[in-house]
């Protein structure tokens, strides 16, 4: 009813709903006798926190959990039947651990010509990581990502994000955007859109399926079905191994905004292809590339 209430994304409700049935929470819950919401008091949230952080959870964990039991105890003082679920201040009281803010980490150039490298005998496999590094996409949007999506014969050739694995209808941010991807003069995405034309006409697995990417396996049924966000992360773990690269979708999509913030582009252009509520949010998914600030402050102060 909370979540509903809310309104909170698909992800963030069943990140959630995978949290509160861990079994963690729920031994935690068993031991301390708590079935209804009336018996969930603050200073039992409180109290629920201090075990997390007594067991080793990371001090952003237990404040998205903190954040999310101050939610909940709000829902539960302004809706009718539950005002007795988390009364009390205990949890406004609580102090945790400090936030050390780790600085987000991005490929290089090198690094991104070498991880392309070592799949290029792979076409499906290319093209999802140069569709991460061309677009900033989050794994979610990339294996939602449909034929009725791309605009290749238009100048400039773009994507439409329209939606997410957890709600095809509706990106993680509720607007829609929309991503260019005509690269075919430089750089590391030079022939990105006649690579993915060709992978559609003549090498996509022929399926009903609207997604653009499918799983190489086929099903009961001898279909190839859409790829899995697991299927992509073992996918990243793969090509880690060949390339001597640790990388991830997410990672990736900060090598994205970090180039694209080097390169000069607009913050308000970033930010809106990123899918992201706020420029902090922006902000966060930068890495200070040493040489590019000296070249930036070269130009403004330099002769």
């Amino acid at each position: 009813a909370w979540l509903s209430a809310r309104g909170f994304a698909p992800s963030t409700a069943a990140a959630t709903h995978q949290h509160l049935e861990s079994g963690r929470a729920r031994g935690w819950r068993a031991q301390q006798g708590i079935v209804t919401i009336d018996q969930l008091s603050a200073e039992a949230g409180a109290a629920y926190l201090r075990y997390l952080r007594d067991r080793g959870a990371a001090p952003a964990t237990l404040r998205k959990v903190k954040t999310l039991l101050a939610s909940l105890a709000a829902f539960c003082a302004e809706t009718p039947g539950y005002e007795a679920g988390l009364r009390g201040d205990a949890l406004t009281r609580l102090r945790l651990p400090p936030l050390v803010e780790r600085i987000p980490t991005a490929l290089s150039e090198t690094e991104c010509l070498r991880l392309i490298a070592v799949c290029a005998d792979v076409p499906r496999d290319r093209l999802i990581v140069e569709t991460f590094l061309l677009t900033g996409l989050r794994v979610s949007e990339l294996c939602a990502l449909t034929l009725d999506a791309l605009h290749l014969d238009t100048r400039p050739a773009y994507v439409d994000i329209h939606g997410s694995v957890h709600n095809p209808h509706r990106p993680k941010t509720p607007r829609e955007r929309r991503i260019v991807v005509d690269y075919d003069s430089s750089g590391f995405g030079r022939g990105y859109t006649g690579r993915l034309r060709h992978f559609i006409e003549s090498v996509r697995p022929a399926s009903f399926q609207r997604e653009l990417f499918l799983a190489h396996r086929r099903d009961a049924q001898g279909q190839h079905t859409p790829l899995t966000r697991e299927g992509v992360e073992r996918l990243m773990v793969r090509l880690g191994e060949r390339s001597g690269i640790h990388c991830n979708p997410h990672k990736l999509r900060h090598t994205f905004a970090t180039r694209c913030v080097d390169k000069g582009v607009p913050m308000f252009h970033l930010q809106d292809a990123l899918g992201h509520r706020s420029l902090d949010m922006v902000r966060r998914y930068y890495t200070a590339n040493r040489h590019a600030q000296a070249e930036g402050f070269y130009r403004a102060f330099g002769s």
